[in-house]
């Protein structure tokens, strides 16, 4: 059980990079948008969506901060705007991915309180 979860969660970190990659492509997105459901639907069915979304969303989140940034400001320094808000939400679904992550893990590791 123990090497199956340690597998899934290596495929997550090899598939976030490449999917950021196809990402920022534009024509990738919905390849993206697919392989992310499946990560979802998988880390909810194993009991480990917090750690499904960070081993995705830390590479991905790595590649979109390396490559999105510098663009974004190339872009909004040329005065394109819509090029430069293009990358601007790729860098804030990036983030999203990670900080969705963390909030699961919290939220598992705390208990509930009675009202």
């Amino acid at each position: 059980m123990f090497a199956r979860k340690l597998l899934w969660l290596l495929l997550c970190l090899v598939a976030g990079g490449p999917c950021a990659f196809l990402a920022l492509e534009g024509i990738g997105v919905p390849l993206v948008v697919l392989v992310l459901a499946g990560v979802v639907w998988v880390g909810r069915r194993r009991q480990m969506l917090g750690e499904t979304l960070l081993a995705f969303g830390l590479p991905y989140s790595a590649e979109i901060v390396r490559i999105a940034i510098p663009e974004a400001i190339s872009w909004f320094q040329q005065g394109d705007a819509l090029n430069g808000i293009y990358f601007v939400a790729h860098l804030l679904v990036a983030v999203a991915i990670v900080l969705i992550g963390c909030r699961q893990l919290l939220a598992r590791r705390q208990p509930r309180q009675a009202v």
